[in-house]
Protein backbone atom coordinates (compact mmCIF):
# COMPACT_ATOMS: atom_id res chain seq x y z
CA UNK A 1 0.00 0.00 0.00
CA UNK A 2 1.59 3.36 -1.35
CA UNK A 3 -0.68 5.70 -1.12
CA UNK A 4 -1.44 9.10 1.43
CA UNK A 5 -3.77 8.28 4.23
CA UNK A 6 -5.31 12.19 4.64
CA UNK A 7 -9.47 10.94 5.27
CA UNK A 8 -10.11 7.81 7.21
CA UNK A 9 -13.88 6.36 7.64
CA UNK A 10 -14.85 4.19 10.75
CA UNK A 11 -17.46 1.75 11.01
CA UNK A 12 -18.14 0.73 14.45
CA UNK A 13 -20.70 0.36 16.73
CA UNK A 14 -18.26 1.38 19.71
CA UNK A 15 -18.15 4.20 20.74
CA UNK A 16 -15.39 3.86 23.29
CA UNK A 17 -13.21 3.05 20.20
CA UNK A 18 -14.51 5.93 18.29
CA UNK A 19 -13.07 8.42 20.94
CA UNK A 20 -9.67 6.64 21.94
CA UNK A 21 -8.92 5.94 17.88
CA UNK A 22 -9.86 9.66 17.04
CA UNK A 23 -7.30 11.33 19.94
CA UNK A 24 -4.46 8.67 19.02
CA UNK A 25 -4.83 9.17 15.24
CA UNK A 26 -4.83 12.90 15.87
CA UNK A 27 -1.85 12.93 18.15
CA UNK A 28 0.22 11.27 15.46
CA UNK A 29 -1.20 13.19 12.46
CA UNK A 30 -2.94 16.29 13.65
CA UNK A 31 -4.46 17.33 9.85
CA UNK A 32 -6.08 13.92 9.50
CA UNK A 33 -9.56 13.68 8.83
CA UNK A 34 -11.43 10.80 10.22
CA UNK A 35 -15.02 10.42 10.21
CA UNK A 36 -17.69 8.06 12.40
CA UNK A 37 -20.23 6.08 12.03
CA UNK A 38 -22.18 4.15 14.52
CA UNK A 39 -24.82 3.08 12.08
CA UNK A 40 -23.27 0.81 9.67
CA UNK A 41 -26.57 1.97 7.39
CA UNK A 42 -25.41 5.89 7.56
CA UNK A 43 -22.17 5.05 6.64
CA UNK A 44 -23.24 3.32 3.48
CA UNK A 45 -25.00 6.21 2.39
CA UNK A 46 -22.96 8.54 3.36
CA UNK A 47 -19.91 6.40 1.13
CA UNK A 48 -22.63 6.44 -2.03
CA UNK A 49 -21.45 10.13 -2.39
CA UNK A 50 -18.25 10.88 -0.34
CA UNK A 51 -14.54 9.84 -1.20
CA UNK A 52 -12.10 8.84 1.21
CA UNK A 53 -8.82 7.04 1.56
CA UNK A 54 -9.44 4.09 3.99
CA UNK A 55 -12.40 2.45 5.64
CA UNK A 56 -11.88 0.89 8.79
CA UNK A 57 -14.83 -1.74 9.39
CA UNK A 58 -15.70 -3.74 12.35
CA UNK A 59 -16.87 -6.61 11.62
CA UNK A 60 -19.22 -7.94 14.70
CA UNK A 61 -22.23 -4.82 15.00
CA UNK A 62 -25.60 -5.53 15.92
CA UNK A 63 -27.37 -3.73 13.44
CA UNK A 64 -25.31 -5.60 10.39
CA UNK A 65 -21.80 -7.34 10.31
CA UNK A 66 -18.48 -6.32 8.51
CA UNK A 67 -19.13 -8.60 6.38
CA UNK A 68 -22.58 -7.87 4.77
CA UNK A 69 -21.62 -4.38 4.78
CA UNK A 70 -18.94 -5.42 2.59
CA UNK A 71 -21.71 -7.56 0.80
CA UNK A 72 -23.83 -3.94 -0.05
CA UNK A 73 -20.44 -2.57 -1.04
CA UNK A 74 -20.01 -4.97 -3.65
CA UNK A 75 -23.43 -4.44 -4.89
CA UNK A 76 -23.33 -0.99 -5.11
CA UNK A 77 -20.04 -1.08 -6.72
CA UNK A 78 -18.19 1.15 -4.26
CA UNK A 79 -14.91 -0.15 -4.38
CA UNK A 80 -12.61 0.72 -1.18
CA UNK A 81 -9.63 -0.51 0.20
CA UNK A 82 -10.66 -1.89 3.60
CA UNK A 83 -9.30 -2.89 7.03
CA UNK A 84 -11.32 -5.06 9.06
CA UNK A 85 -11.32 -4.01 12.70
CA UNK A 86 -11.53 -7.14 15.02
CA UNK A 87 -10.98 -7.89 18.85
CA UNK A 88 -9.56 -11.04 17.78
CA UNK A 89 -7.37 -12.60 15.05
CA UNK A 90 -9.78 -15.54 13.96
CA UNK A 91 -8.26 -17.88 11.28
CA UNK A 92 -12.27 -18.13 9.61
CA UNK A 93 -12.35 -14.48 9.36
CA UNK A 94 -9.07 -13.91 7.99
CA UNK A 95 -9.53 -16.55 5.48
CA UNK A 96 -13.26 -15.10 4.95
CA UNK A 97 -11.35 -11.44 4.38
CA UNK A 98 -9.94 -13.37 0.92
CA UNK A 99 -13.01 -13.54 -0.67
CA UNK A 100 -13.13 -9.98 -0.81
CA UNK A 101 -10.68 -7.78 -3.25
CA UNK A 102 -11.40 -4.82 -1.10
CA UNK A 103 -9.90 -6.04 1.84
CA UNK A 104 -6.34 -5.39 3.06
CA UNK A 105 -5.89 -6.84 6.24
CA UNK A 106 -6.86 -7.05 9.99
CA UNK A 107 -6.13 -4.55 12.79
CA UNK A 108 -7.11 -5.55 16.58
CA UNK A 109 -8.82 -3.35 18.31
CA UNK A 110 -7.98 -1.29 20.44
CA UNK A 111 -5.46 -0.12 17.60
CA UNK A 112 -2.09 0.66 19.71
CA UNK A 113 -0.40 3.31 18.57
CA UNK A 114 2.65 1.32 16.78
CA UNK A 115 -0.02 0.22 14.87
CA UNK A 116 -1.46 3.62 13.80
CA UNK A 117 1.72 4.81 13.31
CA UNK A 118 2.25 2.11 10.74
CA UNK A 119 -1.32 2.74 9.09
CA UNK A 120 -0.46 6.43 9.15
CA UNK A 121 2.96 6.31 7.74
CA UNK A 122 1.89 4.33 4.44
CA UNK A 123 2.18 7.30 2.35
CA UNK A 124 6.38 7.02 2.78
Amino acid sequence: MDRAINKIIFVDDDKIQHMINKKNMLRIKPDLELIFFQNPFSALEWLETNDFDLLLLDINMPEMSGWEFLDVLEEKKIQIPVKMLSSSMDPDDIAKSNAYQMVEGFLVKPLQIEVIEELLNCQK
